[in-house]
This record gives C-alpha cells, sequence and structure tokens, in this order.
C-alpha cells in the first residue's frame, strides 16, 4: 500500500530506523539488554513522534491517598501541567497517577505468560490506584467527577505466535475472559495492531512495513488530551504537604465567631464557613449543612446565630438553655 502522504513517509522511515536498531540491541548478552531496548524505543520511536506536550519516562506510578506504588513501568506517558512528577534523572522517576495518560508495557518477545503479566499490571492500575478530583465549580473542587484512567497498552518487538490466522488480539482474549480487557491496545512491531473500542477489538495485520505502529501512534496522538481534559487540575499539595506528621492547629484570624460542626453519619468535625446572601439573618436552632465526606449532615450544637450582611456577628445561647 503506498504512504498517503509525505508526511506519512518520513514517520515510516523513522520507525523503520528505530524498530532495527531495538531489535538489534536485544541480541546484546549483558543485563542492560532491556534498558538499552527501551532507550532506543523512547530516543528513537516516541519521543520524535508523539506531540511534544506528552512528558515521557519510566519509572513508578504513586497514589496520594494510601502512598501506593506501581510497579516499575517501561514507559509512561504523562502530562506534566497536571501534576509534576519527581524524576531522579531526564526520565527515571515517581509520577503521580492523575497525570500519566499511558502505561507502555514494552517486550521484545511477547509471550502467552508476558500477556498475562501485562494483563495483571493493568488491572492492578485500574482497580487499586485512587485519583485526586480535579476539576471545580466556582472556585471549589467538585469531589465526584468522572475521571478517564490511565490506558495501559502493549508494545512488542516480535511475537511467538506464528501464521495469520493467529493474533493477539484472540489470545489475550482467552487470558482475561470474563473479565474486562485491562490492556487497551496491542502492537507486535511489524505483524499486527489491535486496540479495544469498549465492544470490539479493532486492528489486524500490517500490510505495508509497519503500519501497526502507525496506527499506534496515531491511537495515542488522537487520545491522550481527551484522558488529559478528565482529571483537571488536583492539588499537588495532597501529595507533598505532611499531614501524617505535622501537627496542624487552628486560630482565628479574626474576631468574627467561628462555626463549629459535627457529621451525624462519619463522625468528622470541624470549624465550617456558610455561604449565607449578603442580608441580615437570625436562625435559631442548629445549623445544618452537608459532609463532604459522606452523605450525612454537619451539624452546629442549637444557639441562635445572627448575620449580618452575610456574616456571622454573634452566637448566642437559645432562651431557656
Amino acid at each position: 500500500m503506498a504512504d498517503k502522504n509525505q508526511f506519512q513517509s518520513v514517520l515510516r522511515a523513522r520507525i523503520i530506523s528505530a524498530i532495527e536498531q531495538a531489535k538489534a540491541a536485544t541480541g546484546f548478552t549483558h543485563q542492560g539488554v532491556k534498558g538499552a531496548v527501551l532507550e532506543i524505543l523512547v530516543g528513537q520511536l516516541f519521543r520524535p513522534l508523539l506531540p511534544a506536550d506528552i512528558g515521557i519516562g519510566t519509572g513508578q506510578i504513586v497514589e496520594s491517598y494510601t502512598g501506593r506504588m506501581s510497579r516499575q513501568i517501561d514507559i509512561i506517558l504523562y502530562d506534566r501541567s497536571i501534576l509534576p512528577p519527581i524524576l531522579l534523572d531526564d526520565k527515571v522517576g515517581v509520577f503521580p497517577i492523575e497525570s500519566v495518560l499511558y502505561a507502555i508495557e514494552v517486550k521484545t518477545t511477547l509471550t502467552a505468560s508476558e500477556l498475562a503479566s501485562a494483563h495483571d499490571s493493568a488491572k492492578d492500575l485500574q482497580l487499586n490506584f485512587g485519583y485526586l478530583p480535579g476539576l471545580r465549580k466556582e472556585g471549589k473542587v467538585i469531589e465526584k467527577h468522572q475521571i478517564e484512567k490511565v490506558r495501559t497498552v502493549l508494545f512488542a518487538l516480535k511475537t511467538d505466535l506464528s501464521g495469520n490466522n493467529l493474533n493477539e488480539a484472540d489470545r489475550y482474549k482467552k487470558i482475561y475472559k470474563e473479565e474486562a480487557a485491562y490492556v487497551r491496545a496491542i502492537c507486535v512491531a511489524g505483524r499486527e495492531y489491535w486496540f479495544d473500542n469498549g465492544t470490539h477489538w479493532v486492528g489486524g495485520f500490517d500490510v505495508d512495513q509497519y503500519d501497526g505502529i502507525l496506527a499506534f501512534i496515531g491511537g495515542v496522538s488522537n487520545t491522550y488530551r481527551a484522558v488529559a481534559a478528565s482529571r483537571g487540575y488536583p492539588l499537588l499539595g495532597n501529595y507533598i504537604v505532611p499531614g501524617d506528621t505535622m501537627k496542624f492547629s487552628s486560630l482565628p484570624s479574626g474576631t468574627s465567631p467561628i462555626l463549629h460542626a459535627k457529621c451525624n453519619t462519619c463522625g468528622v468535625e470541624g470549624d465550617v464557613t456558610l455561604d449565607v446572601p449578603p442580608m441580615d439573618l437570625t436562625i435559631n436552632g442548629a445549623i445544618n449543612i452537608p459532609c463532604p465526606h459522606c452523605d450525612g449532615k454537619l451539624a452546629t450544637e442549637p444557639a441562635q446565630y445572627k448575620f449580618s450582611a452575610g456574616k456571622l456577628v454573634s452566637i448566642s445561647p437559645l432562651e431557656g438553655q
């Protein structure tokens, strides 16, 4: 099949060069073979061909809630504008999961056991890692919004399958069976490419040299911005403020009285601020507001609460108390 345009022709030439170098590196006998292959794929394939605003690294993914860390991920595609990683050099580091768009598993030779291992790793990322909310409305974080999780995809230099009657999508279906397809795409250089569109595996075998890699790169390029947009802008402080070791206390910054409330469901308590219209208002009794941590209500002690121009000015005992 002829190239559609000169742009694609140049990309194909670069892919051919990068893959040939990577395959040559697999012939090394020292322990650094995988590292050498990754260096070539990042430096000669993914970095030159992917959009410049995609960060590329390798390392582990971390979540803020428990500090859970993933196993070593071969290639991580991330968006630094969401949250920055902590890099040990120009590529190796620890990456907040909210900023990670794609996790790429790299295999020199794809086998059934390697495919099963990739599935388990992708499943762990999907089911066991939480994401900080990042969308805001009227300056406040929306605690629950739809987030597209990390997409795990698999890239292999070759496979132990042979013949055109066997493909990696069918082999993977036999591995995940009734589970979800946690690996979202599979590309074998010079042989085939498949992606899961939610209901079907779509793809096929290469016709021209490295068609599948062109499709793989195109698929990532077409989708990464939508994945990033779903994350919003979570707060970096959730990762770096030492809440577990540093003891925080609060002091009133002014002379106005402070509302204190406790949840009737989860028991959380603390000082609260009300959104009151700019008017004079008196409330006799307890004030109830939704709890941000559960479906319960935060309730103040019964009292007389007076507001002036929307600001709390006094708290007095109710008559008879």
